[in-house]
This record gives C-alpha cells, sequence and structure tokens, in this order.
C-alpha cells in the first residue's frame, strides 16, 4: 500500500508505532452475543506468502480481526500463520465467505477444514450469484447457524434488492452485508435498507477499489487530516468507522497496519463528516477538474 503524507507526521507516527506495536480496537455487536472487532486485516487478491505476512504482522501488533474466503485460496495458509503464532484461537475473529450461492455445505465444509477450525465466527456468501439459488443457500448457513458451527452468518456484496429477496424467507438476519464502501464510492440506497433491518455494513476497499491515490489527492481529505494532524488514510477510515460500520483494510507493513489501526483517539465533526459525505460523485467530478 503505498504511503503520500508529510515526512515528519508519517514519521513521528512511525515512531510511535515503533515504541508501542500494539493496536487496540474496540468491537461491535453485530448478531446477539457475537462482537466483532470494528476493523479487520484482508488477506484477499495476494498470494499466498503475502497472506502470511500480513496475518503474522497483525497478530504480532495484537489485531485479531482476520477476513479471508475460500476464492482467496489462501486459507490455509492464514491457519499456519495463526498456528505460528501462537494465538488462542478463541481470541480471534475470522470471517470467511463462500463463493456465491451454489455448493454451500460442501463450501463451508472446505472453509472449516482449511482454516483449521471447528467454527467460523462469522460465514458469509460472498457475491449473490445464482441469486435464484440464494434462498436455499441462505437455508444451509441457517442449519450451520443454528449448531453453532457458525456464530454468525450474512453476505457480500449484496444490493437493497438483493437483500429485500434473501428476507423474505430469511429466519435468521443476515447479521453483516459486507459490500464495496468508501468516501468516493457508497451505496447509500442499500445501506439505508440495511439500517433499517439492523444489518452491519462492513466496508471493503475503504481506500479505493484498486489504489489510494483519490484519497491522498484529495484536498478536501488533505484538510480535514491536517486539522487533526493525522494521515488521509486515517481520515478516510475514521469516517467510515463514525458512521457506525465496520471495516477490513489491507497492508502487509506491521508499521501501515498500525498506522492505519490508529483511529480512535480523534473525532471528525459534524462539518467534516458531511464534507466527506459528498465526495461521491459529482463532487468528486467538479473535485478533479480543481485539482
Amino acid at each position: 500500500m503505498g504511503r503520500w503524507a508529510p515526512w515528519s507526521l508519517l514519521l513521528g507516527q512511525l515512531a510511535q508505532v515503533l515504541s508501542q506495536r500494539h493496536v487496540r480496537v474496540p468491537t461491535a455487536e453485530v448478531a446477539p452475543g457475537v462482537s466483532m472487532p470494528v476493523m479487520s486485516i484482508g488477506t484477499g487478491g495476494l498470494e499466498s506468502r503475502a497472506a502470511t505476512e500480513i496475518v503474522s504482522n497483525w497478530l504480532s501488533l495484537g489485531g485479531e480481526g482476520i477476513d479471508t474466503a475460500k476464492v482467496y485460496r489462501d486459507q490455509d495458509v492464514v491457519a499456519k500463520a495463526i498456528k505460528d503464532a501462537g494465538v488462542d484461537r478463541k481470541k480471534l475473529f475470522i470471517t470467511s465467505k463462500v463463493p456465491g450461492c451454489m455448493n454451500v455445505r460442501a463450501n463451508v465444509e472446505d472453509d472449516l477444514q482449511q482454516l483449521g477450525t471447528d467454527y467460523i465466527d462469522l460465514l458469509l456468501i460472498h457475491f449473490p450469484q445464482p441469486f435464484f439459488m440464494c434462498r436455499d443457500a441462505w437455508a444451509v448457513l441457517e442449519d450451520f447457524h443454528s449448531k453453532g458451527i457458525l456464530r454468525a452468518i450474512g453476505v457480500s456484496n449484496f444490493k437493497k434488492t438483493d437483500l429485500e429477496s434473501l428476507l423474505k424467507n430469511a429466519t435468521v438476519v443476515p447479521a453483516v452485508n459486507q459490500i464495496q464502501h468508501n468516501v468516493f464510492h457508497h451505496d447509500d440506497e442499500t445501506i439505508a435498507f440495511a439500517r433499517a433491518h439492523n444489518i452491519t455494513i462492513e466496508a471493503y476497499s475503504p481506500l479505493g477499489r484498486s489504489n489510494s491515490s483519490e484519497v491522498t489527492g484529495s484536498p478536501v481529505v488533505r484538510a480535514v487530516a491536517d486539522n487533526h494532524n493525522v494521515t488521509s488514510f486515517q481520515v478516510a477510515l475514521r469516517w467510515i468507522l463514525q458512521h457506525g460500520h465496520l471495516l477490513t483494510f489491507q497492508s502487509t507493513s506491521t508499521a501501515h497496519q498500525s498506522v492505519d489501526a490508529d483511529v480512535f483517539d480523534f473525532e471528525l465533526t459534524s462539518e467534516e463528516m458531511e464534507r466527506l459525505d459528498q465526495l461521491q460523485g459529482p463532487a468528486l467530478a467538479q473535485q478533479a477538474l480543481v485539482v
């Protein structure tokens, strides 16, 4: 993950990281009796070697939330990194996913085997395809949930219409909908529907889908960051959390992981939140013209 920030600020934060080397991430209840760290480290889209480094560094900092999936093809690597770290499984919160709505029972069993665990804290349907099978897929997850094998169940990449259809037959309301969400891209319709039905939103790609240049290049984000003496990345992550959402982010660097997770000692003002809310769409295009 690239880093663009004033050297004095970044070096000061890195020095603090090196002296403390610990993250403090609060939790939020996503289902009855199930509390989840509001920030988890993500392992998707990278080679297995990177997944080892990502998880090992996160655990060395005291991080507890880990996000993976069958399609990432790294769950066995994640499991080994956890074992090598010697961290008690009960202290961790592992999120995994099954690839869509086909072969769900077999895919859940594969997730359990690859992760080397007899339960998963949060299991998501990765995407609503093929959608006509999602009702039956959800019934399978509810069965695993009733047995305690899946502590909480949810979905990912579901739009409002997908959620509406699923809820018509669901006995258990999805605990989480993990979606792409950041200051430059947010599906407000889906978010409003989720909030109305007590479905927690968890953001992936919280700094942008392909890179974080939008965050570092935004004069609005930079101005807010300067006001709080933090990085632009911290502002972008804080904006998500301050809206009451959760997030999963990714970095291989211990120092960057710690800085990104250091977002609980400052609070954005209501005016700053509103300015950041408006960066999506036309406002973002206009900003690009100014820059």
